[in-house]
């Protein structure tokens, strides 16, 4: 048996149906597009790297402000201790300008205050200068510590002679022994 398809003539016609003329675009057609989609997405991107570029400028903006409050502060610092510094180097220089306008009755006290034993009972009650003779009174406790204080004032070479003048042990009253020393300066007493 031969099987024909009618239908299919049917469908091919119902499927074709009318049918327009196919006429080719024009190239206006296909260029306007372009025209609008490629400025379009340009403008896009470059909008795109703006913004970039301005959230990173404005990141290294915050950065530097930070940076120039931190110097700001170091800056700040800087100039105080350069206060501090300049004010203890004039203190320094007057300390050294009164050290170097010492006089004889000052290096005379100093001598005799550095030349007292560390760990003596001693005490000094008259220091008396004439010329160059020095007088020095005092009392002990224990006599032991006289003759350090004796060496200590004729090794410190302000003194010439040193010499014991008066010894009065008061052992019996339990008192502190009383002395005095009689000293030879090297230096002229300052005239008044």
């Amino acid at each position: 048996m031969i099987k024909v398809n009618l239908l299919r003539t049917l469908t091919a016609a119902k499927r074709s149906g009318p049918t327009l003329p196919k006429k080719p675009l024009p190239r206006a057609a296909l260029i306007l597009p372009l025209v609008v989609i490629l400025p379009a997405a340009g403008i896009g991107a470059y909008w795109y790297a703006l913004s970039r570029q301005v959230e990173s400028l404005t990141v290294r903006r915050n950065e530097l402000r930070i940076e120039n409050q931190r110097l700001q502060d170091l800056k700040k610092q800087l100039a105080e201790f350069e206060a501090k510094k300049q004010e203890r180097q004039s203190r320094i220089q007057v300390i050294e300008q009164l050290r170097q306008n010492q006089t004889g009755a000052v290096l005379l006290l100093n001598h005799v205050v550095h030349s007292i034993p560390e760990k003596s009972v001693m005490w000094l009650t008259d220091l008396e200068q004439k010329g160059e003779r020095v007088q020095i009174t005092g009392y002990t406790v224990y006599g032991d510590s006289l003759p350090d204080f004796i060496s200590n004032l004729a090794a410190g070479g302000f003194f010439r002679t040193v010499d014991l003048e008066i010894y009065e042990d008061q052992q019996k009253e339990k008192q502190a022994a009383r002395f005095v020393l009689v000293c030879t300066t090297n230096l002229k007493a300052p005239t008044e």
